[in-house]
């Protein structure tokens, strides 16, 4: 079994960071309920505990039973503040203290690579130590971190994204505090999600669902590389995909040389399923079944495939973004399920499919909801909804490529909605969000581009009466990436 470095999930964007960050150094990691106790990380070779909050926010329910476990535990931000007093210590609140701190660091393997001086902490508190802790860490002279017995760890120093203590501080604690190995590269990931299909595959014939993502295809390659002509692709055509997306698929997939590609339409399958509905959720929830129910009837075609690849990662299995495709309860086969991705975070998987030399059109794909363009019609889905939003999205994308915007944004996309002034007709609604800072914000696009995209909805598609531009931050990226 893999030896793991167990991160608390007490705050999803912090502890997916760390996560990340670890990860990209090559220390494999996996994240806990932040409930969870000694006992339940039992057995699966930890090697080391994380618990990280906010400086100034709380961590709920932590297990005393953690800090006397034989392993280390680093706590960070608030998590220190809650050990020191579940230690017996106390925390006050340094409310006359200014952001700009002399951060003053003991002599620790943890601290290896990091100096002090002056830096902008805030939100500390200043510890009162319990028994038995030493002082490691300090803001002008006051204590804000702490080590007891060599085993746990506790700074107020918060991770951040592109900042190289941050990374410093994770991998001294990997590395020289809970002594695991580098070991989590492309080349160990790719070693062992073939020798997983190969053996679970045996002699059979695997059978892949495939939808144009780079989950799915990297996933596909996998399985081609261990079993070769034994694998097959299925890609369902729903009849919800941005404007000639099923043929650029299928062009990809010739890119990769010996993938078996089949196709199967059920657009009207899947128009008649979507009737009516129109709340969000429930097209999700209709298009994730139904994608179930018609692929796992196409297994008829395949009499002779026993074993399933699905594209799901762990962002998925986190966060319930995306529920993985499973043999419904009364299928009379027994098929084996196989995710070789399902621990990688999407930024994971985006490297691994760039060793793996997939084609351009996989790794620059951007998000797309299970629900494809249903899900960007504001209320009920018609064939005529799908085709103006097509053709709008089609619009943005061309002056977003011609004005040579696509490599700064994360995504960029339109949506359609009903007129909201009252008149007959609709409205197309533009987005585009660009990254930075762990957050995806409404991008600063040249007004110009957004006037000849106006111009041209407004001129070919004539039932929109109306074209706005959003400005609301993304909410999503973090849990995406």
């Amino acid at each position: 079994m893999l030896e793991t470095i167990f991160i608390l999930d007490c705050d999803q964007m912090l502890s997916g960071l760390i996560a990340r960050t670890l990860r990209s150094q090559d220390f494999y990691c996996e994240l806990v309920p932040p409930m969870a106790t000694a006992a339940d990380l039992r057995g699966r070779s930890p090697k080391g505990v994380i618990i990280a909050a906010e400086n100034g926010g709380t961590v709920c329910g932590l297990d005393a039973s953690l800090l006397h476990a034989e392993y280390p535990v680093l706590a960070l931000g608030a998590a220190a503040v809650a050990i020191c007093e579940l230690l017996g210590g106390e925390a006050q609140v340094m409310e006359d203290a200014a952001e700009n701190v002399t951060l003053g660091l003991a002599e620790n393997p943890l601290f290896e690579g990091i100096t002090g001086g002056e830096r902008v902490l805030k939100n500390l508190c200043d510890l009162s130590l319990p028994a038995g802790a030493e002082t490691i860490a300090t803001a002008t002279e006051r204590c804000i971190g702490f080590a007891v017995r060599e085993g746990v760890y506790a700074v107020q120093y918060t991770i951040e994204r592109n900042d190289p203590d941050s990374l410093h501080l994770l991998h001294n604690f990997a590395e020289r505090i809970c002594g695991m190995e580098p070991i989590w590269d492309a080349n160990y990931i790719i070693h062992e999600a073939v020798e997983e299909i190969r053996q679970k595959a045996g002699e059979g014939r695997v059978l892949c669902a495939v939808s144009g993502g780079i989950d799915s295809a990297v996933s596909a390659k996998l399985a081609h590389m261990a079993v070769g002509d034994r694998l097959t692709c299925l890609f369902v055509d729903t009849g919800l995909f941005r404007s000639n997306e099923p043929e650029e698929v299928a062009g990809a997939f010739k890119e990769i040389p010996g993938i078996d590609l089949r196709f199967f339409n059920a657009k009207d399958v899947f128009l008649k399923a979507l009737e009516g509905v129109r709340q969000d959720s429930e097209k999700e929830r209709v298009a994730i079944s139904l994608l179930k129910q018609v692929f796992y009837e196409q297994l008829a075609a395949f009499p002779d495939v026993k074993t399933i690849v699905l594209g799901t990662n762990y962002n998925d299995t986190l966060y319930g973004l995306a529920a993985p495709v499973e043999p419904p309860i009364h299928s009379e086969e027994n098929y084996v399920t196989i995710a070789p991705i399902r621990a990688l975070f999407k930024s994971e998987v985006k490297r691994l499919g760039e060793r793996l030399s997939m084609p351009k059109s996989f790794l620059e794909r951007q998000p797309f909801p299970a629900a494809g363009l249903a899900s960007r019609i504001m209320g009920a889905v018609t064939p005529q909804k799908l085709s103006m939003l097509r053709d709008a999205t089609a619009f943005f994308t061309e002056e977003i490529l011609r004005a040579g915007q696509e490599k700064r944004l994360w995504q960029y996309y339109a949506a359609l909605s009903d007129n909201p002034d009252g008149r007959q007709g609709y409205a197309v609604v533009l987005r585009a969000c660009q990254a930075g800072d762990g957050e995806a914000f409404a991008a600063r696009l040249p007004y110009d581009l957004i006037e000849r995209v106006t111009g041209r909805i407004l001129q070919d598609i004539p039932q929109v009466k109306r074209v706005v531009y959003d400005l609301t931050p993304s909410y999503h990226y973090t849990f995406l990436e």
